[in-house]
């Protein structure tokens, strides 16, 4: 984390140099992807040979890869408010999902959004970057430029939930309509499209927040489909480390959902789930991954058929990762 600000903090010290002051600073495409596992096959082709990566395989190949990053706390909100804000939890005082920083630590602390509004970018997000609802005030309005002469969410884009019910969904989207995920990634596109036709100077700071693969795991059959169920691996030792502290183990989240419960799953140390239903979860995980990776290839896509592959720095970050029985 503190390698990526040092980056995007050195990029805005660099283009305001006098002698960068005829030339337009770089755009900034700045991605964020929720619960991520870094199964990326380019990154470790031997372990995860059997992952369907092909945009992230490429992308890494023109990339400055941090292999050695952690996160300040493995939940969403604690790990992204970290992030943006550039300051430990214990500064932030948020550890858990409905804290607002700027309610009890952080009135004015400024974010790396706002830190690109405040030096005349035209700054747009969508997707999930802060954390949903409350704990950001709607994705913290004030880092961005305002859109419709407010200051409410109604200048970020979520796009419409769905299939949020049952831990995993084979979906199609034709008959039931597009996840959040792909309404992002069309609006992304379109504000691609819509930066690249304005008549201004003015750089850009495009942050896109992909959600899966978070539960619940909902993603389009054709992503499934990279995964026959014949093929699913489990965990070899999905059970506890020895001498683990409690505060280490969390499955609240899965046991929730409706169908997991059927199973009888209460979520203690050391109960798993049955076979057939973790080889369910691990397959919708790893389409999920997929999934993301497609999405990401149309944005990057779009980015190099609108002429701003070279002017664009393009960041690609997880809040923390997943476990699927492993431990570690």
């Amino acid at each position: 984390m503190t390698k990526l600000l040092e980056i995007l903090l050195l990029t805005l010290a660099y283009l305001s140099t006098p002698t960068q002051a005829k030339k337009k600073p770089m755009n900034v495409l700045f991605i964020a992807n929720d619960d991520l596992i870094p199964m990326i096959k380019a990154l470790d082709p031997k372990k995860y040979s059997y992952m369907h990566t092909p945009n992230l395989d490429e992308f890494t190949k023109h990339s400055l890869v941090l292999r050695n990053s952690h996160v300040q706390q493995a939940v969403c909100s604690p790990s992204r408010t970290s992030l943006l804000f550039g300051r430990r939890p214990d500064t932030t005082k948020v550890y858990d999902l409905i804290t607002n920083t700027r309610e009890v630590a952080c009135k004015d602390c400024i974010t790396i959004p706002g830190i690109f509004t405040e030096s005349g970018y035209f700054t747009v997000g969508m997707g999930k970057i802060f954390h949903d609802g409350i704990a950001s005030n709607f994705s913290d309005p004030q880092s961005w430029t305002d859109l419709n002469g407010t200051t409410t969410y109604h200048n970020y884009f979520e796009g419409i939930r769905r299939y949020h019910n049952v831990s995993s969904y084979n979906v199609d989207e034709e008959k039931t309509g597009q996840t959040r995920d792909s309404q992002v990634r069309d609006h992304a596109v379109s504000w691609l499209r819509n930066l690249s036709r304005r008549d201004s100077d003015k750089p850009w700071f495009v942050a896109v927040g992909f959600r899966k693969p978070h539960l619940s795991f909902a993603s389009p059959s054709r992503f499934f489909d990279l995964y026959p169920e014949d093929e699913i691996k489990l965990a070899n030792n999905p059970y506890a480390p020895r001498d683990m502290p409690e505060i280490a183990y969390a499955s609240w989240e899965l046991q929730n959902y409706p169908d997991v419960a059927a199973t009888g799953f209460k979520g203690h140390i050391n109960e798993t789930l049955v076979n057939w239903k973790a080889k369910e979860e691990v397959r919708a995980y790893q389409a999920g991954v997929s999934y993301t990776d497609y999405n990401i290839g149309v944005v990057l896509d779009e980015l190099k058929a609108l002429g701003h592959w070279n002017d664009t720095i393009i960041v690609f970050w997880g809040d923390h990762g997943y476990k699927l029985g492993q431990h570690g």
